[in-house]
């Protein structure tokens, strides 16, 4: 299996919970910005600061390290990780759609797509034929609700027929147990119920 995981930060809660995954895609802005390219041009254009995060590549080796994951590599933007059994391709100060051209070649027919803590523009899915195992977390927000960009994974899976493009959907709780769906609608629920739970749970005395 090949997982693509855009604004994957230091995560490596994949890693560890999907054993059967074993080669991993990573891809974020950081350590140069928090905010995607475009975000972060915009930002320096107004003259303020596009806090770059100085101790990602410290963290993010370490969080590997901690989980068996050696850094055997270094290609400029690229760092490589490996425990023999599982792989991990980081391009750091990368970002889709910016990066995409570049990228488009690295990624093409994966079959597994994180979408944790950040709503990736959906240009990427051009890049595989395949049917893919959608894999989503408690902690990210998957309504149907405003977004900047409408050709993002999260809104064109509400506005339009992307989901077909997609097998199975993984809902990782807090607790970090797995659950699995056969529809996009049936995670989306699942997941609407989590939320109004983790909502109810402030109000408890």
């Amino acid at each position: 299996m090949k997982a693509v995981y855009i604004g994957a930060g230091t995560d490596i809660r994949p890693i560890e919970h999907f054993k059967e995954i074993k080669l991993f895609y990573y891809i974020d802005g950081k350590p140069n910005s928090k905010f995607d390219i475009l975000q972060s041009e915009t930002i320096i254009e107004n003259e303020l600061n596009n806090f770059p995060k100085r101790n990602f590549i410290s963290e993010l080796d370490y969080n590997m390290t901690n989980i068996g994951l050696a850094l055997i590599n270094v290609y400029g933007n690229l760092r490589v990780y490996s425990n023999n059994d599982q792989m991990v391709y980081y391009y750091t100060n990368s970002a889709i759609p910016e990066n995409y051209e570049y990228l488009k070649n690295k990624i093409q027919n994966f079959d597994t797509l994180i979408v944790m803590g950040h709503d990736p523009d959906s240009i990427f899915l051009d890049t595989t034929s395949k049917k893919i195992h959608f894999i989503g977390n408690q902690s990210t927000v998957y309504a149907n609700s405003e977004f900047e960009n409408d050709n993002s994974i999260i809104y064109k899976m509400h506005n339009s027929d992307l989901k077909s493009k997609f097998h199975k959907f993984t809902f990782l709780s807090k607790c970090n147990r797995i659950h699995d769906f056969d529809s996009w609608d049936k995670f989306h629920n699942f997941y609407k119920k989590k939320k109004e739970e983790d909502y109810s749970s402030i109000f408890e005395i």
